[in-house]
């Protein structure tokens, strides 16, 4: 059995990815209420620690996980790195670098074979790429040889063009540590498939994501709905899920005011609120009407502001923003709709998540490709 640890695991993707890809995660850990509410009825079995990452030990995760370190094959995570702060060419004792040395205290204490780290793109950039600089540095005071890059979750099959950073860390490895080759890419207007040299499948569009969901408008829709399974092409087949096939759940609604359903009405696919005339656009122009035949815009936290569905005059419901996700139907979000308690919305859970569909292409590599290599590297000595 391979197993992991998920630090920082919120509702749950990379788990519900690595899950896919033959992975069992024996420990998760994050400090939200309503995270761990959701990691654990779609993941009952996996022990949850909620709590401050400061204040885990990795005593504390091996015993939970009811295994020895050197059991563990993968640790995986990704720590909030906006504002991390440099003294010299290393990260600083700033409290905003405190959450990444914890991933870095505990990977560093367990020792995995290899670990996953997932962040959000900008981190290339950060002071000039000084900061990936230190963090790469890091891994490998610990022990790890790493490969980093810049992907697209819409090259692995998700319904959405989001750029996110992405580091395999291999321990004592001497080798080109690789990345999995993208499974989509863009066809062009004679039907070619560009971009990627072997063959792939075209990208997953919005339209092949959201076609067979019941039709919900405004205000209208369920926190758990009993539906026919049917499925339109392969990407919805994949979403009826294993758990509670023929539930959808979080497909609600919001309700909007008629002024904003006539402003969302004059926004053509592909564009935001900017096109509109200017005696009635908002401060706020980042308001984006998805386009059915491409993959959707990064899915942020706010998408019930930021995404319109792309035919009907309203903010994308939960399931939607899932779909985007690529989480199956059955995968149940708990939570508050609006920010009126301490805790994770829905919203944020979905918005901050790393789509199961881009964790399962980088877990089926790591456990083809990856630890293959390290088993015959450490059999010959």
């Amino acid at each position: 059995m391979l197993k992991t640890i998920d630090l920082f695991a919120g509702a749950g993707g990379i788990t519900e990815g690595f899950r896919k890809a033959g992975f069992t995660c024996v420990c998760a850990n994050d400090w939200d209420e309503e995270a761990r509410h959701t990691f654990t009825f779609n993941h009952p079995t996996v022990p949850f620690l909620l709590k401050d990452v400061r204040n885990v030990t990795a005593g504390e995760l091996l015993a939970a996980a009811g295994c020895a370190a050197s059991e563990i094959d993968v640790i995986t995570g990704g720590p909030p790195c906006q504002g991390f702060s440099l003294a010299g060419q290393r990260l600083s004792d700033d409290p905003r670098n405190m959450l990444f040395r914890e991933y870095i205290r505990l990977a560093g204490e367990i020792q995995p074979k290899v670990v996953f780290f997932e962040n959000v793109y900008g981190i290339m950039n950060m002071q000039g790429g000084r900061v990936l600089d230190a963090i790469v540095a890091e891994f490998r005071e610990i022990g790890y040889n790493c490969k980093f890059d810049l992907i697209n979750a819409a090259d692995f099959g998700v319904p959405q063009a989001r750029p996110r950073f992405v580091l395999i860390g291999v321990r004592g490895f001497d080798k080109e540590v690789s990345f999995p080759l993208p499974t989509h890419g863009k066809v062009s207007e004679s039907g070619q498939l560009e971009l990627f040299p072997q063959k792939v499948l075209p990208y997953v569009t919005v339209e092949d994501a959201f076609s067979n969901l019941p039709v919900v408008d405004q205000g209208e829709g369920a926190e758990e709905t009993t539906v026919e399974i049917r499925w339109e092409n392969e990407f919805q087949k994949e979403r009826v899920g294993t758990r509670n096939p023929g539930k959808i759940y979080n497909h609600r609604a919001t309700r909007h005011s008629k002024v904003i359903q006539e402003r969302y009405a004059m926004i053509p696919q592909g564009c935001n609120n900017s096109v509109l005339p200017p005696e009635i656009r908002t401060k706020k122009q980042n308001a984006y009407k998805l386009d059915l035949r491409l993959p959707g815009r990064t899915v942020t936290c706010n998408f019930r502001t930021d995404l319109i569905h792309p035919t009907m005059n309203r903010g994308l419901t939960v399931r939607e923003a899932a779909r985007l996700q690529s989480f199956d139907d059955d995968y149940c979000f708990f939570g508050n709709l609006t920010r009126k308690a301490k805790w994770l919305t829905q919203d944020d859970q979905v918005g901050n998540a790393v789509p199961p569909l881009l964790a399962s292409a980088f877990a089926e590599h790591i456990r083809t490709a990856i630890l293959p290599q390290f088993e015959r590297r450490n059999a010959h000595g």
